[in-house]
C-alpha cells in the first residue's frame, strides 16, 4: 500500500507507486517533474485525467497534506472521473474524500456562500428562467428614455427559442467577460453592442436581466447553471480582497486543472488570483484540438500565452501522445486531422469504416443497420453505441430509421426533432387541419404546440374584459383550455391565431391548410411550406441568424421525410407515433442507443461511434469558424474504442475527408 515515505527518497523518482498500470515514459515525467508551472498538451484518449491523479497521488506520497491539494474542473463528471482514477491507482478512500476535487462553479458558490451568508437558488431550467426573461424584454420596450429603439427587433411573446438564444448570448458574454473589460465608463449604444459582438437589443436585454437578478446587490435573487463563476470573476475583477474569506484557499501547496482548453476568462480570472494567494506548484491539462466551446468564451490561449503572462515561473510543457482509447489506425487518422504527432498503446484493436451515401435517406438506413449490426453483436447492447451528429436536424432520418427497426434511443445535445419548435408548429397546423389534437398524448407538447402556432404566426391573444392581463397570463389560460379539452383547438387556431396574426400572415396560414386538407396523395410538405412563405416566416420570428437556418434545415429535412405518407392524417399521426415511442425508449429499461451532438459528448468515450453525414455544406457547417468546425471533427472521431464508421456522401463529400486522407471509395481498414 501506498504511504508517503519518511526518507531515502529521491525527487527524481516516484514516490508514489500505482496499482493496475505502468505509467509510461511520458506519463511518469509528469507525475516527478519539478516545475512550479506545468502545461501537458495532451492528445484525446492520452489519459489526462490519470496523469492528473498521478500527479495529486505523488504530492501526497511526498508529505503534500491532502486537503492543500486542489484540483478544478469544468464539469462534474471530470470531477467523478478524477476520484475513481485516484481509487483505482491505490490512493486510499479517506485520503481521496480529504481532496479538494471541485468544478469551477462548485468552488465559486462556496466561496459566495460564504460573502453572502446564505444561499441563493440557482435557476438550471428554461422555465425557471423565462419568467424574468420576460420581465426584461418588457422593461427594455418601456423603456421611455431609450434613445434608439429604431435599431430594436424585439421578440414575440412565447417565441421560446428566445429563451435558448438569450443563454447562449448571455453565457458568452459572461464567459469571455466581455462587457466587464471593454465598457468601462462608456454608454451602450448599437456601435458599442456591435464592437463586443452582440445584436445591440439582446445586449440590453441581457442587461435588464442582470438588473433584475442583482437588484439586491449583496445577495443575488438567482443564479444560472454558469452564474456563480461569472459573479466570482466579477468581484475579483472589481477588487474584491478575499484573503480573509474562510472559504478562499491560502494554504495551498498543488493546483490542477482538466479540460484547461475549456477554460475561459471568468475561470482563468478565478485561476490567476487562486495562484496569486498561494505559493504552489500548478498543473494544467488539455488538448488544443478540443476546443469547441468558444460560444461560452472558451480559448487555448489561457493555457498557452496568458498563462506564460501570467506566471513568474517559467511554463514547462509536456507532452502526451500515446493513446490508450483506440489503437493505431484512429490515431492515425486523429494525427491527420489535428495535423500533429499521434501515437498509441490502446490494447485492443480499433476498425475504422468507410461508408459513403448517395441520398440522406440512403445514409439513415445504412447509420441504422450497422447500429442494429452492433447491438447483434454486442450480446443487445447498444448503450456502448453512440450515433454522434454535427447538427440537430440531422436526426430527422435516423430517428424514423431507428423506430421503424424498434431500436430503443435517447438523444443528449438537441431534443428529438418532433419536439423543435418549428416542427411543433408544423404539427400545430396538421392537428388543426385534422381537427385531432387529441391524438397528441403528451399534455405538454399540447402546450408548447399552442405556444408554436402562437409564435410563428406573429399572433397575440385578445379577451374581452382581460386587457389588464400580461400576455404571458393570457396565454397560460388559453393553453390550459385547451390542453385539458383538446376539442378546443380549432377555436382557439380562429379566434386567437387567425384572427389576431397580420393580414399577410393570416393570408398565409389559411393557405397552407387548403394544401394540408387536400384529397390524398403524397403528403407536399414543400407546397405547405412554400403557401407559408416559410423563409420570411421565420425571418419574422426568430432573432437569430443561426435559430433560422437551423429551423430551415429542420423543416426541409421533415420535406424529405413527409413524401412517404400518403395523406396529412398518416403524416400526423407518424410524427405523434414517433414523439411517443422516443418517450418509451426514456423509460424502457432496455440499454438505449445515444443519438448526440458530438459536442455533448465531449470527454466521454464508446465502443462503438457512428459519424454520419460528412458531406459539403454540413460538415463543415459553412457559416461556422471553420477551425473550430476542424476540433469539432476531431472531438467526434477521438470518442470511440473499438469501431468507428464514417459515412460521407458520394457526390458531394466533406473537404475534411481529404484532410484524413479518406478521399477514395475504399475502405481504410
Amino acid at each position: 500500500m501506498n504511504k508517503p515515505p519518511t526518507e531515502g527518497y529521491s525527487k527524481a523518482t516516484a514516490h508514489f507507486v500505482p496499482k493496475g498500470i505502468v505509467p509510461t515514459t511520458e506519463q511518469q515525467a509528469i507525475q516527478i517533474s519539478p516545475a512550479r508551472v506545468a502545461i501537458v498538451e495532451a492528445n484525446a484518449g492520452a489519459s489526462k485525467t490519470t496523469v492528473l491523479a498521478l500527479r495529486m497521488a505523488e504530492a501526497w506520497a511526498r508529505h503534500t497534506r491532502p486537503e492543500q491539494i486542489l484540483a478544478l474542473t469544468y464539469t462534474d463528471a471530470a470531477c467523478l472521473a478524477l476520484k475513481v482514477a485516484l481509487k483505482n491507482m491505490g490512493v486510499p478512500v479517506a485520503v481521496i474524500h480529504q481532496f479538494k476535487i471541485l468544478t469551477f462553479e462548485v468552488f465559486s458558490a462556496a466561496v459566495l456562500l460564504e460573502l453572502e451568508g446564505r444561499p441563493v437558488a440557482v435557476y438550471t431550467e428554461a422555465e425557471q428562467l423565462s419568467p424574468v426573461l420576460w420581465q426584461a424584454i418588457e422593461r427594455v420596450a418601456d423603456n421611455p428614455s431609450e434613445k434608439w429603439r429604431a435599431q430594436f427587433i424585439m421578440p414575440t411573446p412565447g417565441d421560446h427559442a428566445m429563451v435558448d438564444l438569450f443563454v447562449q448570448q448571455s453565457e458568452y458574454l459572461k464567459g469571455t467577460m466581455l462587457d466587464v473589460f471593454e465598457r468601462q465608463e462608456q454608454p451602450v449604444t448599437p456601435d458599442y453592442a456591435e464592437s463586443i459582438g452582440i445584436e445591440y437589443t439582446q445586449m440590453k436585454i441581457i442587461m435588464a436581466f442582470e438588473k433584475i437578478r442583482l437588484a439586491d446587490y449583496e445577495r443575488p435573487l438567482f443564479r444560472g447553471p454558469s452564474d456563480a463563476t461569472y459573479d466570482l470573476a466579477h468581484l475579483l475583477h472589481d477588487g474584491a480582497e478575499l484573503r480573509s474569506c474562510r472559504a478562499w484557499p491560502v494554504n495551498l501547496k498543488v493546483v490542477v486543472v482538466d479540460e484547461m482548453h475549456d477554460m475561459n476568462r471568468a475561470m482563468f480570472c478565478i485561476l490567476k488570483e487562486i495562484l496569486a494567494s498561494n505559493r504552489c506548484f500548478f498543473c494544467g491539462v488539455g488538448d488544443v484540438d478540443q476546443v469547441i466551446h468558444k460560444a461560452n468564451g472558451a480559448d487555448a490561449r489561457f493555457m498557452r500565452e496568458d498563462l506564460a503572462l501570467l506566471s513568474t515561473h517559467t511554463v514547462v510543457k509536456h507532452p502526451l501522445t500515446h493513446s490508450f482509447r483506440f489503437n493505431t489506425t484512429v490515431a492515425s487518422l486523429a494525427g491527420k486531422l489535428a495535423n500533429k504527432r499521434y501515437a498509441s498503446k490502446a490494447p485492443h484493436p480499433s476498425k475504422l469504416t468507410f461508408t459513403p451515401y448517395d441520398s440522406r435517406e440512403d445514409c439513415a438506413r445504412q447509420v441504422v443497420v450497422d447500429a442494429k449490426s452492433w447491438r447483434a453483436h454486442n450480446k443487445t447492447k447498444t448503450a456502448g453505441c453512440a450515433i454522434l451528429l454535427r447538427h440537430p436536424h440531422q436526426s430527422v432520418q435516423i430517428e424514423n430509421a431507428l423506430i421503424e427497426q424498434n431500436i430503443p434511443y435517447e438523444t443528449r445535445g438537441f431534443k428529438s426533432y418532433v419536439l423543435r419548435p418549428e416542427v411543433l408548429f408544423v404539427r400545430g397546423l396538421l392537428a388543426v387541419a385534422t381537427d385531432d389534437l387529441s391524438s397528441v398524448t403528451e399534455s405538454k407538447t399540447r402546450e408548447e404546440v399552442m405556444r408554436a402556432l402562437l409564435f410563428f404566426s406573429g399572433s397575440s391573444i385578445e379577451v374581452q374584459g382581460r386587457e389588464h392581463e400580461s400576455q404571458q397570463d393570457l396565454l397560460a389560460s388559453a393553453i390550459r383550455s385547451v390542453t385539458d379539452n383538446p376539442m378546443f383547438l380549432t377555436s382557439f387556431f380562429d379566434n386567437q391565431v387567425l384572427r389576431n396574426a397580420p393580414p399577410d400572415i393570416r393570408c398565409r396560414l389559411q393557405a397552407a391548410l387548403g394544401v394540408i386538407r387536400q384529397p390524398s396523395g403524397s403528403v407536399s410538405m414543400e407546397a405547405v411550406l412554400d403557401a407559408l412563405h416559410v423563409k420570411s416566416l421565420l425571418g419574422n420570428a426568430l432573432v437569430s441568424q443561426r435559430r433560422r437556418l437551423e429551423a430551415e434545415s429542420n423543416l426541409s429535412w421533415l420535406c424529405d421525410m413527409a413524401k412517404r405518407f400518403d395523406s396529412s392524417a398518416e403524416l400526423f399521426q407518424s410524427l405523434n407515433a414517433t414523439e411517443q415511442k422516443q418517450q418509451n425508449s426514456k423509460t424502457s429499461k432496455t440499454d438505449s442507443l445515444l443519438l448526440a451532438s458530438i459536442a455533448s459528448v465531449k470527454g466521454l468515450e464508446f465502443d462503438c461511434v457512428l459519424l454520419p453525414y460528412l458531406a459539403h455544406g454540413e460538415f463543415p457547417d459553412p457559416s461556422s469558424d471553420m477551425d473550430e468546425e476542424l476540433n469539432t471533427l476531431y472531438v467526434g472521431i477521438t470518442r470511440v474504442r473499438k469501431e468507428l464508421t464514417i459515412y460521407p456522401s458520394r457526390s458531394a463529400p466533406s473537404i475534411f475527408m481529404r484532410r484524413m486522407g479518406l478521399d477514395t471509395a475504399s475502405s481504410p481498414g
